[in-house]
């Protein structure tokens, strides 16, 4: 939530509205009004009553700014920044580097050849006067500075209503017109046209409430005057006017203005306000311009900042030294919700390094039959082996040795074929043919001999041929003497305990 000021400064009277705003909803805190008796800084500190806000702005008198509407090639939009300054300088009676800008870009015709510019103009002194008193009066500098009647297009944030008179939509085919809104003061009135909420045209009246009755011929002359403007820039059928301002209340001056003008006058919509108390409606149309004003602060703004360049870069300072406190705070929250992280995440890890350590002391033991939970010792013993050191990771006896077995095991005057050798995982079976079943009970009773050969058995035996028996020899190759073998010298012969290589005769028949 944050408040939002918004100050109206008239010549003969300054009204403030203090703006409460949450998700969605804005709430109404105070208005206040105070007359300029004796200097403007006092004025604005009556009619702000002591209330604090986190944002302010505050308006140019219209008198003091100049509205114009520039036409600028759609393909120099990309450029307005540096083209607008020269094409503006050409229609001021003062040097552009003396004043400060802003600007709206027209876009009803996106599709035309040129597209207009509008834009408010006012002297840079001017401008720090209006900052000066605010600064002067609450001790801190407004965010916006608009001018004239264009903070009542902010309106449209709380009055939609404003956008779209009458309920007209252009999508249901029909035309949306413009509607002017009337700040009627007491000595001088402002006007603005909007199109869709966005301000096309602005002029200040020299006339206001004071004078009437017998001014009103002249005030009706000027409005005259400015709607012709109007229309010869290219403007067209209003769809109406809003009054608001201190003259609004007048009596007879909505049907004064609308029989001198032809124009109807529309009733202010109702705001989208929270907490507005019977009292506080009736005076919304007075205070409707320093409403729009706080409104320009909410992010969605429609008038025009004139606090922009140099001004806008003086403001950021003393924004700054008033949020040191708030920034200092919240830099401590920072770095202390750093610091619990930085400790959540050290106990965690040293969490984690504990379950890793166990894990590698189970590990150890389980394959190196030697539990440790030291890395570098755990990284020595996987170099080194589950094994001791002298010890042959290779196996005792292959499929290699196997074939030498057999091959042994065949009496030279047998007619042996091997049909099919299979060594997988301890386990070995061979087929094989031979002139008779005794002689492959032979061949295996021969096996049996082996040390490494356990469980040698013949599973089965077939007729293969005429002449021919099949049998299946199964067995395990599993060596049961001590793995440990004690250093040779050179030139000792091979260890007898493993199987020797085979015959070099060869078998009949393979």
């Amino acid at each position: 939530m944050s408040k939002i000021l918004g100050i109206d400064i008239g010549k003969t009277v300054v009204r403030a509205a203090l703006l409460n705003l949450s998700y969605r909803k804005v709430t109404l805190e105070a208005l206040g009004e105070a007359a300029v008796t004796t200097t403007v800084v006092d004025a604005i500190r009556e009619a702000v009553g002591g209330h604090k806000a986190d944002a302010i702005a505050v308006a140019l008198s219209g008198e003091k700014s100049l509205y114009r509407t520039v036409d600028l090639p759609t393909s120099a939009l990309k450029e307005i920044d540096n083209v607008l300054p020269f094409e503006l300088e050409a229609q001021l009676p003062f040097e552009i580097t003396e004043a400060v800008y802003d600007y709206r870009i027209d876009r009803r015709s996106a599709a035309a050849e040129t597209t207009p510019i509008f834009a408010a103009v006012a002297k840079t002194d001017d401008v720090k006067d209006t900052i000066a008193f605010v600064r002067e009066a609450l001790g801190v500098e407004p965010e916006r500075v608009g001018t004239g009647a264009l903070p009542l297009a902010n309106l449209s944030v709380v009055m939609p209503e404003i956008e779209k008179p009458f309920g007209k939509d252009t999508a249901a085919g029909e035309v949306l017109l413009p509607v002017a809104i009337l700040d009627l003061g007491e000595s001088t009135s402002d006007i603005v046209l909007l199109h869709g909420g966005e301000p096309i045209f602005a002029r200040t009246l020299s006339r206001g409430t004071i004078g009437l009755p017998g001014s009103a011929p002249a005030l009706s002359r000027e409005l005259r005057q400015t709607f012709a403007a109007y229309r010869a820039s290219g403007g067209g059928a209003l769809a109406g006017m809003y009054l608001v301002g201190g003259g609004a209340s007048a009596q007879g001056a909505d049907v004064f203005l609308s029989t001198e003008l032809g124009i109807t006058i529309l009733p202010l919509p109702k705001p989208r306000l929270e907490g507005v108390t019977p009292e506080q409606e009736a005076m919304l149309p007075r205070f409707a311009k320093s409403i729009g004003l706080a409104m320009g602060l909410a992010g969605k703004t429609r008038g025009l900042n004139l606090r922009q360049g140099a001004l806008e870069a003086q403001r950021s300072y003393p924004f700054l030294r008033e949020k040191i406190p708030l920034l200092a705070g919240l830099v401590a929250v920072v770095v202390v919700s750093f610091g619990f992280s930085l400790l959540a995440q050290k106990q965690s890890l040293g969490a984690e390094k504990d379950l890793l350590l166990s894990r590698l002391e189970a590990a150890t033991g389980e394959v190196f039959s030697e539990e440790t939970n030291d890395p570098e010792k755990a990284r020595a013993m996987l170099d080194k082996g589950p094994g001791a050191a002298d010890e042959d990771p290779l196996p005792r006896a292959d499929a290699f040795d196997v074939m030498v077995k057999l091959s042994e095991a065949v009496p030279k005057e047998i007619t042996h074929d091997v049909v099919e050798l299979d060594v997988n995982r301890g386990k070995a079976s061979i087929q094989g043919t031979v002139p008779s079943i005794p002689d492959a009970q032979g061949i295996a009773d021969k096996m049996k001999e082996q040390k490494c050969f356990k469980d040698v058995k013949i599973a089965r035996t077939a007729q293969f041929t005429e002449g021919k028996q099949k049998y299946v020899l199964e067995f395990e190759v599993k060596c049961v003497e001590d793995k440990k073998k004690t250093k040779k010298p050179s030139g000792d012969t091979p260890d007898t305990s493993s199987p020797a290589p085979g015959k070099d005769g060869k078998e009949e028949g393979k």
